[in-house]
């Protein structure tokens, strides 16, 4: 019995969804991005102005992800920023299309929380596209503060994060 008891207690402590599973979903979707995808995206872009409008007290950030987005895949369609990978485009593709749809992991129109998975979206195609959002942003004179969360350590050197062995022991 005691081993039934532990289970139980596993799958209530499980999590349901993790960023990786929301990492796995935008990486799948921005592969499966065709660029006439793009055009349609851009047709709705001021319902993803709208909504973004609204989420500007309970997601701030939120609200400037989707404002960026829509520049940066505007500007591609017009072809006037070539130098931005394509990846980048789709990631921020496929965040805007999530936030435009109310019926996504949780339904947006719970009042407080009900975007807080497309935030969460905003944030992991920030962060797998950073280089091409940094790159865009530069090329426009856009400050990225705000916008990006810190690099992770090994970026910020420009290669491998030391690693440093644990202390050993000297035997004396």
């Amino acid at each position: 019995m005691p081993s039934r008891t532990r289970v139980r207690r596993t799958a209530r402590n499980k999590t349901l969804l993790s960023s990786r599973d929301f990492t796995a979903y935008l990486r799948d979707k921005a592969d499966q991005l065709a660029p006439a995808d793009l055009q349609t995206l851009l047709s709705q872009s001021e319902t993803a102005h709208d909504r973004a409008e609204k989420e500007r007290e309970t997601h701030p950030r939120l609200r400037r992800h989707v404002e960026l987005s829509l520049r940066l895949l505007a500007d591609h369609a017009d072809g006037q920023c070539p130098q931005i990978p394509y990846h980048t485009v789709s990631l921020l593709a496929v965040a805007v299309l999530y936030f435009i749809d109310p019926l996504d992991v949780i339904p947006d129109w719970i009042p407080g929380v009900g975007t807080s998975d497309d935030a969460l979206m905003f944030e992991l195609a920030f962060a797998l596209g950073r280089p091409g959002i940094e790159r865009y942003c530069t090329w426009k004179g856009i400050s990225t503060d705000g916008l990006l969360l810190p690099a992770p350590p090994a970026a910020r050197k420009g290669g491998a994060a030391r690693r440093s062995a644990p202390p050993t022991r000297r035997r004396r």
